[in-house]
């Protein structure tokens, strides 16, 4: 569990506290020759709820938070700075949702045997309650060669004037270039994320009536070993964009019309196929609305994928690797399910060894 990260984050994030001790926030210890005041936070116990025959569905946690300073009077300020910035706080922080944290106490204790003016130490105790509605374990793994998945069709249309794709992705150093997804009615009008190995060009491509119409990121991301996030974004009636890790990076205007019903969709090739993904993918979503800014951010989610299930448009959702919460923690080969319900994916050329323990983290 990353119950430890969030609550740095929440700390790390919140400008009183960070006025007093900067960064000084560590979980267990702090370094002898950090400065005061400092913050350190321990994690006492993890007890699961609703886990008979199925996984946990929630955890309550108790944390304690510490703020360590020279006088009383500073400590009792950053502890009013600490509780203010925990208490009643819901939300995602770096992929834990926290459904709440409750203020439960403190404690007062001077440590005179710590220094020639002894040091205080004020520790607050909350009790923080984690929904486990998401777990992400498993990406699939592509060979570049001829692996890819294939997808339903069943209200993809919706796609053609407005919609997104995100993704999450890691590429290996590469000579061809390859595709991400790609939705297609004929060779004049398709939808597609894609890497042009020729001109290093990350590429979200809305060709309508034999006009492409393209955004493009020449970002450093072959075969450099990281996760990546990548969302496209098109409006027949304004821009087609690309984001990378959350950053738009271009944007231009549509022209063309996009005509007929999309009838063929792949992961990892184009509906050829050819042009096969060399890497890994993780966590692909489509929307049937124009993703905002914000909205991409919060699916970029300071680097960690999420639950994309409450999202708005949302029309497809291939966990790629990943089961279901109540089932099986892996995705049973060959089948890449569709957790909306509407297009499963059918590995082909593939193995179940393709799920990979591999992920953003």
């Amino acid at each position: 569990m990353d119950i430890g990260k969030a609550i740095y984050k929440i700390l790390n994030d919140n400008i009183a506290v960070s006025s007093m001790v900067g960064t000084r926030i560590a979980p267990n210890v702090m370094k002898q020759t950090s400065a005061f005041p400092f913050i350190i936070y321990d994690v006492s116990n993890d007890d699961p709820e609703g886990q008979k025959d199925s996984v946990a569905l929630l955890d309550n946690v108790s944390i304690m938070v510490s703020g360590y300073c020279k006088t009383y009077k500073e400590a009792s300020k950053l502890a009013n700075y600490i509780r203010t910035a925990l208490d009643r706080v819901s939300g995602l922080y770096v992929g834990v949702n926290i459904q709440a944290i409750d203020f439960d106490g403190y404690d007062d204790v001077f440590d005179d045997m710590s220094g020639s003016d002894g040091i205080y130490r004020k520790s607050l105790n909350f009790n923080v309650r984690v929904i486990n509605s998401f777990n992400n374990i498993y990406s699939t793994a592509f060979d570049g060669v001829d692996d890819y998945v294939s997808l339903g069709t069943t209200g993809l249309s919706a796609l053609t004037s407005t919609g997104s794709i995100s993704a999450w992705f890691k590429l290996n150093t590469v000579s061809t270039s390859a595709h991400i997804m790609r939705l297609q009615v004929d060779s004049n009008n398709s939808i597609f994320i894609f890497y042009h190995a020729g001109d290093n060009m990350l590429r979200c491509t809305y060709k309508a009536g034999g006009t492409a119409n393209s955004s493009e990121t020449d970002d450093a991301i072959e075969g450099d070993g990281l996760w990546h996030h990548v969302c496209g974004t098109w409006d027949s009636s304004g821009e087609v964009k690309i984001y990378l890790d959350g950053t738009l990076k271009d944007g231009n205007v549509i022209s063309g019309t996009f005509a007929g019903s999309i009838s063929s969709a792949n992961i990892g090739s184009n509906s050829t196929p050819v042009s096969y993904w060399n890497g890994n993918l993780d966590e692909i979503s489509i929307y049937s609305v124009e993703l905002s800014g914000s909205d991409v951010t919060t699916i970029y989610n300071d680097g960690l994928p999420y639950t994309v299930s409450s999202e708005n448009g949302l029309i497809g959702w291939w966990r790629m690797g990943d089961g279901n919460l109540t089932g099986n923690s892996i995705a049973t080969y060959k089948t890449i399910i569709d957790e909306t319900g509407n297009n499963n994916g059918t590995m082909t050329n593939m193995a179940s060894t393709d799920f990979e323990a591999d992920v953003p983290e």
